[in-house]
């Protein structure tokens, strides 16, 4: 498995040199190692970490000593299974740089050496200046009053819960048996049957705060599970990680709430259950990792990074840790599982968006088309149906399209630093004001991610991707006949654009050169790198509903992967009816699911390549389908193929990009242009209509052939963010 505690350094430091460098897992048999598993070790956090010593056959723990910066700390050397391997939890690091040392009881002679960065709990790591200002909603969070002044931290609490009868989680106020008659027991995923208790740790770390719920013994429960006397995890816990994200996405500025019952129920905007827990896994969500709470997935890493150290450190290491999200959820766990590679070994995203970046475009373009459709700025009757072929949507049942109703307030908001959508956390005196408060937050999805967009020294804001130039809305539905050759000129003449304060304008949008080479070379944009790891989508079909998460979305990530990778054999797609009740329970199932691939992928020792042996680890229930509304499953391969029986089920729309020619992989930010050719058109442009189109089109149209603008790979994975917005420096594993 790749793990990122797997990955860190691991350094026979005196022996190193004779051997020809390296990490860890290139060492001899005949060398001692010592690596940190509960991060890397230039990642660490909190003041302590935990470190691993291999031995080479025939030595004994007895006869090494540790010491850390100097001074011995022999006494936290513990035994583990293997006979191979000692573990200590060393506490009390300085920030900064320390050295762990360990060293021949006999002879003194240093025998292995790491140095590990620690970092203040409250972060950064790698995400670069947090948000200011901040506000740090402990106190909505049930755990106390935030400090005074500087970073949001909190002290450490722990909740008791147990399932009653009903169905619901109740708090456990009597720790000690008898427990409340009503309690029922579950079984794990392992087939061990265990009260239905669980223990919920919460605190703030990364200024996020976070939840930890397993199932615990109150008479008997964790403590110090690397210490001597220590109390492990019980068979309550099947010995691995479910990682929860949520949707939305909105301003941060704030720490977000978390209460300790979120942490019981699992939710992937399909429905909510406590699957995760009734399975026996641990779980973990923090404020930070909802959308909602501030669009920005590198501070999402950074704690998922961070609290699944604090896991490590206070639970045990989990064979596998799987991340699930919904929705804004799923951008998050794409983007970790590319620029962050060993934080999930698996990932199951719902109602999939590739990235946010490149869903901004055509959503601010639906702001652009909504205003010339709904602002009488036309008399050259267009219907709804018209509309609908020009923006790719659907029509729903209220006679409109998802693109002017359902994406409306997202599509301002984006690129609005007035957002509506801030968070009452963040008061108004706070906030962006273009008339009274020019300093003020900025609501934009670019200036929550300034430190990957960095900052236009013109106007002091961060830089835009956001870019129309040369698109010729609507391309696809003239050239199809479903518009005229005037409503075609009409719209193009009068579309606009968007200024930098979210207000519509007479022309086109150019985005910030620089934003737009930062946003694929920061990571911003999924572009289907290291996205090799057993993957398991899903979604339940909304695309008449006028609701945003429609299923073509798939298709751009699907192509993405196929691009970077040459295959997206690792990827498991299923389809259900928009009713949850008509169709299998999808979380269930794709845990369940994982966990067999996760498992057979694990026993692989076949020396194969890592894609390899994903591909060739797959369960027989991992595999497309779809269930129709009676829940009866189809096995069908993804495709765009409209007679596919899944595909008639649930037709494939498009959005005002693919409409204007784009590539269904959608990961054309700013397009390169080409001369109007008339060539290109299936209707016929009198002289006139010929003028009037080159001047609207001045520098050319988008030639979609072409990669973008600025178009290149991510510069890394593990990039840590400077100070100054817009830098960063590769850290590969």
């Amino acid at each position: 498995m790749r793990s990122f505690y797997h990955v860190s350094a691991a350094v026979a430091a005196s022996l190193v040199a004779a051997c020809g460098g390296g990490d860890g897992s290139n060492q001899t048999s005949n060398l001692v190692a010592i690596s940190t598993v509960s991060s890397r070790p230039d990642m660490v956090s909190g003041g302590s970490t935990l470190v691993e010593v291999t031995l080479p056959a025939g030595m004994e723990k007895t006869s090494l000593k540790m010491a850390m910066n100097g001074s011995e700390v022999s006494s936290n050397l513990q035994s583990t299974e293997d006979p191979k391997k000692i573990v200590a939890l060393l506490e009390g690091l300085r920030v900064g740089e320390n050295s762990i040392e360990v060293i021949s009881q006999a002879s003194g002679t240093s025998l292995a050496r790491i140095s590990v960065r620690n970092s203040d709990i409250a972060g950064p790591i790698f995400a670069g200046p947090h948000q200011r200002p901040w506000i740090c909603e402990t106190q909505a969070s049930g755990l106390g009053a935030p400090p005074a002044t500087g970073p949001c931290k909190a002290q450490n609490v722990v909740e008791w819960f147990y399932k009653n009868t009903s169905g619901k989680f109740a708090p456990l106020t009597n720790l000690a048996k008898p427990y409340p008659s009503d309690m029922v027991k579950t079984t794990t995923i392992d087939g061990n049957t265990v009260d239905f208790i669980v223990r919920v740790e919460g605190g703030a770390i990364d200024e996020t705060i976070y939840r930890i719920a397993i199932i615990d013994d109150p008479a008997n429960p964790i403590n110090k599970p690397w210490s001597t006397g220590g109390k492990k995890p019980g068979t309550g816990w099947n010995g691995k990680l479910f990682y929860q994200y949520v949707g939305g996405a909105s301003p941060g500025y704030r720490s977000g709430r978390n209460d300790a019952t979120i942490a019981l129920q699992s939710q992937d905007s399909i429905r909510t259950t406590d699957d995760a827990l009734n399975l026996g896994f641990a779980v973990v969500t923090g404020s930070r990792n909802v959308f909602g709470t501030g669009q920005d997935d590198v501070i999402s890493a950074e704690s998922t990074s961070m609290i699944k150290e604090h896991f490590i450190k206070n639970y045990g290491r989990p064979k596998f840790t799987i991340g699930l999200g919904s929705s804004g959820g799923s951008m998050q766990v794409h983007l970790i599982a590319q620029n962050y590679p060993g934080l999930l070994d698996g990932i199951i995203p719902v109602r999939t968006y590739p990235d946010q970046v490149s869903i901004v475009s055509d959503v601010v373009d639906c702001q652009v088309l909504g205003n010339y459709f709904t602002n009488n700025k036309s008399s050259l009757g267009w219907t709804v149906q018209q509309i609908s072929k020009v923006d790719g949507y659907s029509v729903t049942a209220d006679n409109t399209t998802t693109c002017l109703s359902g994406w409306s307030g997202f599509a301002n908001s984006w690129h609005n630093p007035s957002n509506r959508n801030f968070d009452a956390a963040v008061s108004q005196s706070l906030r962006y004001n273009p008339a009274t408060n020019r300093a003020g937050a900025r609501g934009d999805y670019w200036s929550n991610n300034v430190n990957s967009f960095g900052l236009d020294p013109a106007t002091g804001f961060a830089r835009s991707a956001y870019d129309n130039v040369g698109i010729q809305y609507g391309l696809g539905a003239l050239n199809s006949g479903d518009i005229t050759v005037a409503q075609f000129l009409d719209l193009n003449e009068k579309a606009g654009g968007i200024d930098v304060d979210g207000n519509i304008k007479i022309d086109r949008s150019s985005a910030d050169p620089i934003g737009i080479v930062n946003a694929y070379a920061s990571g911003r944009l999924n572009a289907g790198v290291r996205l090799t790891l057993p993957m398991i989508e899903y979604r339940n079909y909304v695309d008449l509903d006028k609701n945003i998460h429609t299923r073509h979305r798939t298709f751009a990530k699907v192509d993405r992967m196929i691009k970077a990778n040459g295959s997206r054999d690792n990827m498991v797609y299923w389809m259900v009816d928009g009713d949850p009740a008509k169709g299998p329970n999808t979380m269930r199932l794709a845990l369940t699911t994982m966990n067999d691939w996760l498992n057979m992928l694990i026993a692989d020792n076949s020396g194969r390549d890592y894609p390899a042996r994903v591909i060739a680890s797959k369960p027989a229930a991992a595999r497309d389908a779809c269930w129709d509304a009676s829940s009866n499953r189809i096995d069908e391969a993804l495709t765009l193929n409209p007679l596919a029986r899944c595909n008639q089920l649930y037709p494939i729309h498009a959005d005002p990009r693919i409409v204007a020619g784009a590539p269904r992989s959608g990961d054309i930010l700013k397009c390169q242009l080409k001369p109007v050719n008339f060539s290109d058109y299936t209707v016929a442009f009198n002289s006139a209509e010929r003028t009037r189109l080159s001047a609207i089109f001045p520098a050319g149209v988008c030639d979609w052939s072409k990669p973008g603008v600025g178009q290149q790979q991510p510069a890394g994975s593990w990039l840590v963010f400077g100070q100054t917005p817009g830098t960063w420096a590769a850290s590969n594993p």
